[in-house]
């Protein structure tokens, strides 16, 4: 049998060059997997966190290099967006879509979304 130690050579390389592409992108896939949607809540005045609520208005907030720089609107005051309600709830969060967008521009550009709720008794009286 005759072996040509090129074509091993040749196979060699190109089977490990494979499998170096298969950890490199397997290592890619378990990071986008394992990033958690950043999520908070904040209650406002009489308003417990099993309470139903309804949303009110949904707002994107804008950050630079991984959400370390806020651009453009993002000093939000709930007053433009529940009125004079003593009772709210706000919610900032990084949503699917917002995440895409962060990982497409490599957490250049960080979207975030503020949602204003209200509880549903003061929705009620409006």
């Amino acid at each position: 049998m005759i072996v040509d130690k090129k074509a091993v050579s040749l196979y060699i390389k190109l089977n490990m060059k494979k499998l170096i592409m298969k950890k490199i992108l397997a290592v890619f896939l378990l990071a986008f997997v394992f990033t958690s949607c950043y999520n908070n809540r904040v209650l406002v005045g009489n308003v417990n966190p099993n309470d139903p609520v309804v949303k009110v208005q949904k707002v994107w907030n804008s950050h630079l290099i991984c959400g370390l720089i806020p651009i453009a609107k993002t000093n939000i005051k709930a007053s433009e967006f529940v009125k004079n309600n003593a009772n709210y709830v706000v919610k900032t969060n990084i949503s699917f879509v917002n995440g895409l967008i962060q990982y497409i521009t490599w957490g250049i550009y960080t979207p975030t979304t503020t949602t204003f709720y209200l509880p549903v008794e003061d929705f009620k009286l409006k």
